[in-house]
């Protein structure tokens, strides 16, 4: 990997980091550049702005968390619900979401109603989060494991609810606590099995 990359990684993980833990406005690119200790003008030889910075980071750093975290990935060897069960497992043995919450959803709370360009991309993965469970419920529905219901008004309702339950600040928030919350999701899911 070139240097350029190895720079371009650091500052991704390090701004990741930052931004997750205080927010985009609260972001420090000091603290960033201090972190990594990268030249400011090495920054902005990769980036135009904090903008350009946080918008890589979205797309190659929260992205790709996101779909390890919201992973609906129908598997024939997994029943629809097992798979749903063992998503939100994962999800309650990464100590860092639990703790600082979804990324995604602490990005498109502060910044959706201040840049639209944050907003177009940030909605548009949580369009694709409640598209991806639809069509594995859809799944189950006709592979005959679930009833016939209204698969997207539950997805929506799953993802706003796992968003909520990852929302509660971090004194609140606590890994039994989240077990607790997916708990009842999954209670409301079994109510669907034929």
């Amino acid at each position: 990997m070139s240097k350029k990359l190895q720079t371009r990684d650091r500052l991704l993980d390090a701004a990741f980091m930052e931004v997750y833990i205080h927010g985009y406005n609260a972001a420090s690119t000091t603290k960033i550049l201090k972190d990594t200790k990268i030249p400011k003008g090495s920054m902005y030889h990769l980036f135009a702005s904090k903008k350009d910075l946080v918008l890589a980071v979205i797309k190659e750093r929260i992205f790709p968390k996101m779909d390890i975290y919201f992973d609906f990935t129908y598997s024939e060897k997994k029943s629809v619900y097992k798979v749903i069960e063992d998503t939100y497992i994962k999800m309650s043995k990464n100590e860092i979401l639990i703790t600082n919450g979804c990324p995604l959803h602490k990005l498109i709370v502060e910044m959706s109603n201040v840049d639209k360009e944050f907003e177009e991309i940030l909605n548009m993965y949580y369009l694709k989060f409640i598209s991806n469970l639809d069509t594995l419920l859809k799944i189950g529905v006709e592979i005959k494991e679930f009833k016939n219901f209204d698969t997207q008004e539950l997805s929506k309702f799953i993802i706003s609810a796992t968003w909520g339950a990852l929302s509660i600040s971090p004194t609140l928030s606590s890994k039994e606590e989240f077990i607790n919350n997916y708990k009842i999701i999954l209670d409301l899911i079994k109510t669907k099995i034929a």
